[in-house]
Protein backbone atom coordinates (compact mmCIF):
# COMPACT_ATOMS: atom_id res chain seq x y z
CA UNK A 1 0.00 0.00 0.00
CA UNK A 2 2.96 2.04 0.70
CA UNK A 3 4.29 2.41 -2.75
CA UNK A 4 0.82 2.72 -4.38
CA UNK A 5 0.50 6.55 -1.85
CA UNK A 6 4.36 7.20 -3.23
CA UNK A 7 2.74 6.78 -6.81
CA UNK A 8 -0.20 8.82 -6.45
CA UNK A 9 1.88 11.20 -4.03
CA UNK A 10 4.01 11.53 -7.50
CA UNK A 11 1.51 11.81 -10.43
CA UNK A 12 0.19 14.80 -7.92
CA UNK A 13 3.48 16.65 -7.74
CA UNK A 14 3.96 16.44 -11.72
CA UNK A 15 0.24 17.83 -11.99
CA UNK A 16 1.17 20.69 -9.81
CA UNK A 17 4.78 20.87 -11.85
CA UNK A 18 2.50 21.42 -15.02
CA UNK A 19 0.22 23.80 -13.34
CA UNK A 20 2.99 26.24 -12.46
CA UNK A 21 4.93 25.89 -16.12
CA UNK A 22 1.19 26.67 -17.50
CA UNK A 23 1.21 29.76 -15.15
CA UNK A 24 4.63 30.97 -14.65
CA UNK A 25 6.20 30.18 -18.32
CA UNK A 26 5.61 32.31 -21.44
CA UNK A 27 5.52 30.65 -24.79
CA UNK A 28 8.82 31.63 -26.22
CA UNK A 29 9.19 30.09 -29.42
CA UNK A 30 12.69 28.15 -29.54
CA UNK A 31 14.50 27.40 -33.19
CA UNK A 32 14.00 23.67 -33.55
CA UNK A 33 14.94 21.89 -36.74
CA UNK A 34 13.25 23.51 -39.52
CA UNK A 35 10.82 24.73 -37.25
CA UNK A 36 9.92 26.07 -33.67
CA UNK A 37 8.89 25.16 -30.61
CA UNK A 38 7.63 27.09 -27.44
CA UNK A 39 9.96 26.58 -24.25
CA UNK A 40 6.81 26.12 -22.38
CA UNK A 41 5.55 23.12 -24.20
CA UNK A 42 9.12 21.83 -24.11
CA UNK A 43 9.35 22.01 -20.51
CA UNK A 44 5.80 20.16 -20.16
CA UNK A 45 6.99 17.26 -22.87
CA UNK A 46 10.10 16.86 -20.56
CA UNK A 47 7.84 16.75 -17.32
CA UNK A 48 5.72 14.15 -19.37
CA UNK A 49 8.37 12.05 -19.92
CA UNK A 50 9.20 11.60 -16.21
CA UNK A 51 5.58 10.96 -15.57
CA UNK A 52 5.37 8.32 -17.92
CA UNK A 53 8.79 6.83 -17.07
CA UNK A 54 7.29 6.58 -13.38
CA UNK A 55 4.05 5.34 -14.42
CA UNK A 56 5.89 2.40 -16.51
CA UNK A 57 8.62 1.66 -13.42
CA UNK A 58 5.26 1.36 -11.19
CA UNK A 59 4.06 -0.85 -13.39
CA UNK A 60 6.89 -2.99 -13.38
CA UNK A 61 6.78 -3.05 -9.86
CA UNK A 62 3.22 -4.31 -9.31
CA UNK A 63 3.98 -7.19 -12.09
CA UNK A 64 7.07 -8.44 -10.19
CA UNK A 65 5.03 -8.64 -6.74
CA UNK A 66 2.09 -10.57 -8.74
CA UNK A 67 4.81 -12.78 -10.19
CA UNK A 68 6.21 -13.50 -6.86
CA UNK A 69 3.10 -13.71 -5.64
CA UNK A 70 2.36 -16.47 -8.41
CA UNK A 71 5.79 -18.63 -7.76
CA UNK A 72 5.27 -21.07 -4.84
CA UNK A 73 7.75 -21.03 -2.41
Amino acid sequence: MQKRKRFYVALAIYAVLAGLIWVTMEDVPLPVGNGQVGIRSLTLIVLAVFAVRTVLHFRDQIRDEQDDEEVPS
